[in-house]
C-alpha cells in the first residue's frame, strides 16, 4: 500500500485548477474560431463528465458531492491536457529540441530534490510497511513511479542526440531513481526502455561501439548501476514477492483455487477484489447508470475507493456511452502522433507511451492523477513535434 495524502484542498490542487479553468476558455474560444472540424469531440468529451454527475446526483445514493466533483476534475484535467496537446500539435509553436532541453532541466530538479530528500532523511517512505523504498517529498508513490519512468525515456532519448553534461546528469538521477523508489512501474518499465536503446546499439554499431567514448561511458554507467542494483529496496522487494509465489506455490496442490485468488490479491495489490465489487454495482446499476457511468468508486455505501486500473474506473465509473466520448480524443491524438520516419529515438518514446498506458490498465494513477497527466502530455508533445535536431543515428556515426 503506498503512501498518499489524504488532506483536502492543498495550494498545489488549487493552483492546478485554476490553470485547467483558463486552458479550458482559451482550449474553447481556439477550437471554436480556428478548428471547428474537433468541436463536437470536445462538446462530447466534456458533456460526458457532466452526463455522469447529473445521472448519479439522481440515482445514487449516498452521493458525496466532494468526491465526486474531485473525480469529475481530475478527468477533465485528462481532457484538457489531451485537447492542449492538440493545439500545440496544430499550431507547431514548440519543437521537440525545445521540449527535451525544458525536461532536461525539470528531470535535474527532482533527481536532486529526490536525493535531498533521501539523504537528509526526510523522504517519505514509498510503502507503508513491509516492502521497502522511498518516494522523496512525493506522496504517492506509485504516481512518481510513471513520472520517473517518462522523465527516463526523454532523458535516454535527449541523451542519444545531444550528449551534453546536463543530458548525462539527468539520466545518471532518473537511473539511479528507479531502484530506489522500490516499485515495480519504475524499475522494470525503465529496464525495459534501456534494453531496447542497449539493443540497438549492439545491432548498429558493433565493432565500433568499443571505439567510441561516448557509448563506453553509457554502457559503464549502466554496468556499474546493474552492480549497485542488488543493494537497493527494489532487489529486497523483488526477493518478497518471489518468497510469496512460492509460498503459494507449495500450497497449490491442495488449494489450487485459493492459490489463484490469493497470488491475484497480492500481484495486484487487491485491485481485482475492488474490481469484481464495483463489477457487481455496474450489473445492477440502471439503465443510466450503465449508459453513463456509476460515478466515483461505484455504489459505495462508506469509504468509497477506486479500482485503481484507470480503464476500469472509467468504464464502470463514466459507462458505456461516457468511455466511447472520453477514449475519443485519446485515440485521435495518438493517430496524430504517430509522424514518420520511425527511428530509435521515436521508438523509445512510443515505447514509453505505450508503457505508460500499460501502468495506466494494470496501476492505474496515470489518466486520473493530474501530476502525472501533465507529463504524459510532455511525452506526447515529444512524441509529435518536429525535430530540428539530427536523429539517433546520424549522431552516433
Amino acid at each position: 500500500m503506498t503512501h498518499y495524502n489524504e488532506t483536502g484542498l492543498s495550494i498545489g490542487a488549487l493552483m492546478r485548477t485554476m490553470m485547467m479553468a483558463i486552458l479550458f476558455i482559451y482550449i474553447f474560444q481556439y477550437i471554436l474560431t480556428k478548428k471547428r472540424n474537433i468541436i463536437w469531440l470536445f462538446i462530447c468529451s466534456f458533456a460526458s463528465i457532466v452526463l455522469m454527475l447529473m445521472t448519479n446526483f439522481l440515482f445514487k445514493s449516498p452521493f458525496i458531492l466532494y468526491e465526486e466533483l474531485n473525480f469529475a476534475l481530475k478527468t477533465s484535467y485528462f481532457l484538457v491536457m489531451i485537447f492542449i496537446v492538440i493545439i500545440l500539435m496544430d499550431k507547431q509553436l514548440l519543437n521537440q529540441t525545445f521540449i527535451f532541453k525544458a525536461t532536461n532541466v525539470i528531470t535535474v530538479m527532482i533527481g536532486i530534490s529526490y536525493w535531498l530528500a533521501v539523504m537528509t532523511g526526510t523522504s517519505i517512505n514509498s510503502y507503508t510497511y513491509g516492502e521497502k523504498g522511498y518516494s522523496g517529498w512525493f506522496y504517492s508513490a506509485n504516481e512518481l513511479s510513471v513520472i520517473v519512468l517518462i522523465l527516463f525515456g526523454l532523458s535516454i532519448t535527449q541523451l542519444s542526440f545531444k550528449k551534453t553534461p546536463s543530458s548525462w546528469v539527468a539520466f545518471i538521477l532518473m537511473l539511479s531513481m528507479l531502484p530506489m523508489v522500490g516499485t515495480k512501474t519504475a524499475f522494470y518499465g525503465g529496464m525495459l526502455i534501456l534494453f531496447i536503446f542497449i539493443s540497438y546499439l549492439l545491432i548498429k554499431f558493433n565493432v565500433r561501439l568499443l571505439r567510441n567514448k561516448s557509448q563506453l561511458i553509457f554502457l559503464g554507467i549502466v554496468s556499474l548501476f546493474l552492480c549497485i542494483t542488488p543493494f537497493s529496496p527494489i532487489f529486497s522487494n523483488t526477493e518478497q514477492l518471489d518468497m510469496r509465489i512460492k509460498q503459494e506455490h507449495e500450497q497449490m496442490i491442495e488449494q489450487t483455487a485459493v492459490h489463484d485468488s490469493t497470488l491475484m490479491t497480492k500481484v495486484l495489490s487487491s485491485r481485482n477484489i475492488y474490481l469484481q465489487t464495483t463489477k457487481e454495482d455496474f450489473i445492477h446499476a440502471e439503465g443510466f447508470r450503465k449508459a453513463f457511468g456509476l460515478g466515483y468508486a461505484g455504489s459505495y455505501t462508506s469509504d468509497p475507493k477506486l479500482i485503481e486500473m484507470d480503464f476500469f474506473d472509467m468504464f464502470f465509473s463514466y459507462g458505456v456511452v461516457g468511455t466511447v466520448f472520453l477514449l475519443i480524443p485519446l485515440v485521435y491524438l495518438c493517430v496524430k502522433t504517430l509522424v514518420f520516419p520511425i527511428h530509435i529515438e521515436k521508438v523509445l518514446l512510443l515505447f514509453t507511451l505505450c508503457l505508460c498506458f500499460g501502468i495506466a490498465f494494470l496501476a492505474g494513477h496515470v489518466i486520473f492523477a493530474p501530476s502525472v497527466m501533465t507529463y504524459v502530455a510532455i511525452l506526447f508533445l515529444a512524441n509529435g513535434l518536429n525535430n530540428s535536431n539530427q536523429h539517433v543515428g546520424e549522431k552516433y556515426d
